[in-house]
Parts: structure tokens; sequence; C-alpha cells
């Protein structure tokens, strides 16, 4: 067992006034600084934005002036006073402000120069030089006005600085400024509580840095979001991230040089006036918990006394002394812990007499021993002496071996050795009554800690019912699993001859679509037959009228050929071959559809084709059938849809659709109209084919794909039209059919299909 460390009451009550004063001062502290943290935020932004601004007004108006110097010698250039314009030139390099001046002449070459001392080349070494392709130099030219470059390589120097470029009206004058000017410009307004400053160019490379040189001209900001938020802004204030790290900034353009003047300070934490506020904070903290340290001891040991002697009190209790009264104190809490420890004396011994009484009214028989080994009983109540027959004094003191409750001595050292690897254990064994009585006992024992030693509570449950009943509900479950088997194997019978029955009616379902699809095709060629016997009529009698021309001919010709003869018998060969080629043709193009629909039903044959084309031939075919309704079909299909599908099944289902409406849509009606209309969402064909009959039942209109549901069964239907169509529909050309109807006002069928048909999948291995 792990040892809790252990502490006196003083050292306890110091450690809790020094760590109460610690909490609190840190509770305080914490809310102190999350009252000031926004504010200190606040002020530092606003601090930062004037500063920006203030620089950004303060370098416009220093860079103008030296603007408006190099302006002066660029009015001398213009007016070709070219000795004055050296001699201003001169004055202004000794001025100290600018690095290098040049005149560059209209051909790109330098005419005049002055160079500062610290120049690595002499003004004469510049004159010549070609600076035809310098990048400011072609700005000027292009805007003809004064410009500001961004960062600018010397070509005296060598060094990055920053360029003005004058127009004098003809060519250019340069004039450079050292970026070490720049710097000495932070330098006035750097504030050493950590802030820093940016000066950069239009394309965010810093030209200026009052914190680490090393970034001018390497590092570029232009990435930054608050660079890019002062694009449309002349101030931004706003907190960034640079290096990995957060900053407040406040970003000032120039209107006049298109730089960017940045001020930042150290954000959250890291921020100047926030370490600040930090460290005063932390210099009071410590100094209240070391007042704290000094005062503690005095006020527990004050506090410590009259709870030592409560707890003497509680010791004499607990050794038995009950005559000493209880200690008071001047605290009311104290004198209430001493009164509440008094009653709660009183309780735990009422409690011990109450906890006897629960034992020994218990029904379950309970023994208590002693430790291992002797096992001898120490306690025992009313209800084990009842179940074991014996009296109180005969059984406290000896142990079960001694009385003989065991009758198996290897079930008592089976439960004696479950004690000793877990402390608890549970076995159902025979025992002995007094009288040499045998029952089924379920014993539980527990190794409990009392007083320092490992006693065993023992509790004994008489099970001999118990288990009889179990026994015959056993048996009672056993007689019961053989019934449940034998209708099991009732029931399987039954599944089969139900599952034959299934197979047989599948059978009879395929043979009745087989015979649909016949009686359907039986039709068709009647219809076609009926048809075709008006032209070949036509054509035969045409074909024998001409034949008698032609004896008739041959027998006045005989005499003779007159031109009257001969103009007769032309006329009358001229109009049976019309007549004749007229019926030919169009019992051609009826074999031709009646042909290509037979072969597409048959064949099931994928192909390109187009939609009218196929509707038309399908019209042409049902003909006879139309002829013979009283229905009209009206068909429009624009030319220009085209699919990639099967015409064959598509035409049987259009076949059935329309074959469907002339039977049941007219019934008892002397007119109608059935049509078909196509149109195309994205790569879908929508096809509608609809009537004005009398429509569908509500009652059949669920179940109206599904087989053998039809309005004349027994009449001539077999209800497997529009379950063919169904199946047609979703697993041939991968779509899907519907239907909507109104009783007395028509029905509608919409075929929705993709324009390509799906790929079949591939046989399994």
């Amino acid at each position: 067992m792990t040892l809790q460390p252990r502490w006196h009451l003083r050292s306890s009550l110091t450690l809790l006034l020094v760590g109460s004063s610690t909490v609190a001062l840190l509770i305080a502290f914490s809310l102190l600084l999350a009252y000031f943290q926004p504010h200190l935020a606040v002020q530092t932004r606003s601090e930062l934005g004037k500063l920006s601004n203030d620089l950004a007004g303060r370098s416009e108006r220093v860079l103008s002036i030296l603007q408006s110097q190099l302006e002066l010698v660029a009015e001398s250039v213009k007016n070709g006073n070219n000795r004055s314009a050296q001699e201003q030139m001169d004055l202004v390099i000794g001025q100290g402000t600018f690095s290098a001046l040049y005149h560059i002449g209209s051909n790109g070459r330098i005419t005049h120069a002055a160079v500062s001392r610290d120049s690595q080349k002499q003004a004469a070494e510049l004159l010549d030089s070609d600076l035809s392709n310098d990048r400011l130099r072609l700005r000027v030219m292009q805007r003809l006005q004064t410009t500001w470059s961004d960062k600018y390589l010397s070509p005296s120097s060598r060094r990055l600085a920053v360029a003005i470029g004058v127009w004098t009206g003809n060519d250019v004058i340069i004039g450079e400024i050292p970026l070490s000017y720049i710097l000495e410009m932070l330098a006035d307004s750097s504030d050493p509580a950590g802030w820093s400053i940016w000066v950069a160019d239009a394309y965010g490379d810093i030209l200026a840095d009052s914190e680490r040189s090393e970034r001018i001209g390497v590092v570029n900001i232009a990435n930054l979001p608050i660079i890019a938020k002062a694009d449309a802004q002349s101030q931004v204030i706003d907190q960034a991230v640079f290096e990995g790290r957060t900053y407040d900034m406040a970003v000032s353009r120039s209107v006049r040089m298109h730089w960017y003047f940045v001020v930042r300070s150290p954000a959250g934490l890291a921020s100047p006036q926030l370490r600040t506020t930090l460290n005063l904070g932390i210099t009071a903290m410590i100094s209240l918990m070391l007042l704290s340290l000094v005062f503690a001891p005095i006020w527990a040991a004050h506090t410590a006394r009259p709870i030592n002697a409560i707890a003497e009190r509680a010791r004499q209790q607990t050794k038995g002394e009950t005559g000493a009264e209880w200690p008071r104190s001047s605290v009311i809490e104290l004198n209430q812990l001493s009164a509440d420890i008094e009653h709660m004396s009183n309780v735990i011994r009422e409690r011990e007499r109450e906890l006897e009484t629960i034992v020994e009214s218990s029904p379950v028989g309970m023994l208590l021993t002693e430790p291992s080994p002797s096992f001898a009983f120490a306690r025992a109540n009313e209800a084990i002496l009842k179940l074991l027959g014996y009296q109180r004094d005969q059984v406290l003191g000896k142990s079960g071996l001694e009385l003989g409750l065991w009758k198996h001595q290897a079930d008592r050292e089976a439960i004696l050795r479950q004690l000793n690897k877990k402390d608890i254990g549970q076995i159902e064994t025979w025992m002995c009554r007094k009288d040499g009585s045998e029952f089924l006992a379920f014993v539980q024992a527990r190794t409990v800690d009392i007083g320092g030693a490992k006693r065993t509570i023992w509790v004994v449950e008489d099970i001999t019912e118990f288990r009889r009943i179990e026994s015959e509900v056993r048996e009672l479950n056993a007689e019961l699993e053989a019934r449940v088997q034998k209708r099991t194997e009732q029931l399987r019978k039954a599944n089969n001859e139900l599952s034959t029955t299934i197979e047989y009616l599948k059978l009879a379902q395929n043979e009745l679509v087989r015979s649909e699809k016949l009686a359907s095709l039986g039709s068709l060629v009647a219809g076609v037959a009926h048809e075709l016997n008006t032209p070949i009529g036509n054509g035969v009698m045409a074909v024998s009228t001409m034949r008698d021309s032609l004896k008739r001919f041959r027998a006045e010709s005989s005499n003779g050929l007159k031109r009257s003869v001969l103009d007769s018998f032309v006329e009358a060969v001229d109009t049976g071959s019309t007549i004749a080629e007229r019926n030919l043709e169009r019992a051609a193009e009826l074999v031709a559809s009646f042909k290509q629909v037979a072969a597409d039903q048959t064949s099931s044959q994928r192909r390109s084709f187009k939609l009218d084309e196929v509707v038309r031939e399908i019209a042409l075919t049902l003909g006879p059938t139309l002829r013979h309704s009283v229905a009209r079909l009206s068909v429009d299909i624009p030319s220009s849809i085209t699919l990639d599908s099967y015409p064959g099944p598509l035409g049987q289902i259009l076949t059935n659709l329309i074959t469907n409406a002339t039977v049941h849509a007219f019934a008892d009606r002397d007119q109608g109209t059935i049509e078909v209309r196509a149109g195309t969402d994205a790569d879908h064909l929508k096809l509608r084919i609809s009537d004005d009959g009398i429509g569908i039942a509500p009652e059949l209109l669920p179940r109206i794909f599904d087989p053998f549901v039809t309005s004349r069964m027994g009449r001539g239907g077999t209800g497997l039209g529009l379950h063919i169509a169904h199946n047609i529909a979703a697993n041939v050309l991968g779509g899907t059919i519907s239907v909507a109807s109104t009783a007395g006002k028509g029905t509608t069928f919409e075929l929705n299909i993709p324009l390509t048909a799906p790929t079949p999948d591939s046989p399994p291995a």
C-alpha cells in the first residue's frame, strides 16, 4: 500500500494560507491582465498609426526638398547652361545628401557627373558611361516627368540606393540617395521600447530597416496581407505575421514616391508595454507572497491549537474513555466540529447496534471466521444456526472441519485456494447438519481486513429445492426443443413445396411473356399483310390492263401501224406503268418498314439511329391497327435527336403503349387522339406518349407496371405489356418509365432514357 504524505496541522495551514494567497493573487493578476491587455493593444496601434503617418509625411517633405534641388539642376541643363549645371551638381553633392548625380544625354551616355567622396568611382570615370538601358531613365523618358525609383543599384558605388530621375525636356538627370540617409531619418523616429520601422518601395523590397540592416534590398514584404490592403487605403493598422512572430503594424503609403512606411511592434505577450505591466505585476505578487510566508506560521499555530485539542479527545474516545467532556473554542466552526464529532461517535455506536441487529435478522446464513489457519467461527447469525441445527455456543470457537460441515473435503480446499488467490471465492457443495442430514449449499466467501487482521465472511444458502426446480425446467426445455425441431422440419417441407410452386409460376409467366410478344408480332404481320393487299392489287390490275393493251396493239398493227393506235398504246402503257410503279413503291416501303421493325424487335441490336425515323416506321406498321380504331396518331419528333441505343426494344415499348391506348383508352368513345412527343434534357431523352381517353382506374395506377395487372383480364388481356415495357426501359435502355393519369381526362406515359445506352455488364466468369 502506498503511504500518503503526512503533515502537521500547523504546516498544512501554513501551506494552505500561502497557496490560497498565491492563487488569489494569480487570479487577480490574470483579471487585471485580461482587462488591460486590450486597452494596451488599442493604445499601441493608435501610437503606431500616428508614428507611421508622421514618418510618411516627414519623409515626403524631406525628400521633396531633395527633389526640388535636383529639379533646379535640371532647369539649368534645360536652359543650356552646362557650366552652371555642373557647379550646381557639385554644390548639391557637397551638402552630403546625394551620393551621386549624373546627367544622361539623349544618346544614353553620361555627360556630367558628380559623386561623393566615399564613392568607388570618380566623376571622370563615369563620364561617357552608357546608361541607355537604365530602368529609371527609361521610366522618366516614358512618363516625361520626375520619377522616384524602387531599390536602385548605383553605377558609381555599386551599392543599393534610392534614385530620383528628372526630365529636362530632352534628357535625364539622376540623383542617388544612399539608403544610409533613410536609416538616419528612421533613427530619429525609432522607439527604444522595441518598435521597428521599415521603408519599402512600391514592389515591397525593404529600403530601410531600423532593426536589422541585412534585410535591406534582400527581404520583400509585398506578400503580407497588410501591404495589399495599403494599396487601396492611405493607412492600414492591423496585425501581421512576419518570420513566425505576430506584430501590430501600421502602414502608411507615400503618394509621391509610392513607398510604404511600416511601423511595427511585437503583439500579444511580446508587446513591450505588456511586458512592463507583467514585470510590475509579478514583482508585486512576489512581495505579497513573501509577506504571507512571514505571517502564515503565526496564524496557523493559533488556529491549530483548538483543533489539536479536539483530535486528542477523539483519540481518547476510540480507547473507550467516555467520561471527559469535548473541548470548546472561541471559533464557532470549531465548536460545531467538536459537537459534530461527539454526535458522530454516538451515532457510530448506534449504527454498530443496528448492524448487529441486521446481521442477526438476515434470512441468509452468515459466519465470520478468524484468520488462517484456524478459521474458527467468531460470529454466527441466527439464520446459519437454524440452517445447521446448532446452538451458538456449540459453533463459536470451532471450525467447520471440526463440526464436520463439509461432506467433501476437496470442496473446502478448493474454496480456500480461491481465497488465497484473490480474497474471494464461491462454490456449490453438499454440507451436513448436526442431525446428519445433507443439503446442497451455495457457499460464498470474502476475506476482509478488520482491525488489522484478515478475517473471512461466509454466506451459506440452501439451494437444494432451487436445483430441483432447475432440473425440471431443463427437462421441459429439452422437450420444447424437440417440438421446435419437429415443427421446423414441417415448415422446411412446406417451404420446399412453396419454392417449387413459385418456379412453376415463373415458367408460366415467361411463357405468357413470350406468347404476348408472338401475339404482338402476329398482329403486326396481319396488319402489314392487309395493308399490302391494296398496293399489290392495284399493281396487278395495272399490269393486266397494260397486257390487254399490248394484245389489242398487236392485233391492230398486223393490218398496218397507225399513228392513233400507237399513241393510244403508248398512253395506256405510260398510265399503267405509273400506277404499277407507285403501288409497288408503296408495297416496298411497307415491307422495308416491317423488316426494320421486325429485325430490331427480334435482334435487340444496338446502333446509332434517328429517333424520328424509327417512330415513323413504327407508326407506318401500326397504320392498319389505327385505321380500325377511333384514335388518331399525332407524332412530333425533332429530326435532330440521334440515339446510340437499341431501336428494337424502344420500338417494342412504343408499340405496346400505342396499342394499349387504342385498346383501353377509347372504350365507348367515337374519337380520340394519341400524341407522341420527344425532347432532350442534357444527355437524356424524354419521350411522352399521351392520350385523351378514359384514363386508368385509381386502384390500378400504383400497380400498373406489375405483371398480370389489367382491366381486361379474361377478355384477351394478359397484363404483361406494361410489365415488359418497364423491364425493357430499366434493364435494356438504362432509363425509367412513369405514368400519370386522371380519370376521364387521359393518360401520359413518360420514357426517360439516356441518349447513349449503358454498356451491359459482362457475364460472370
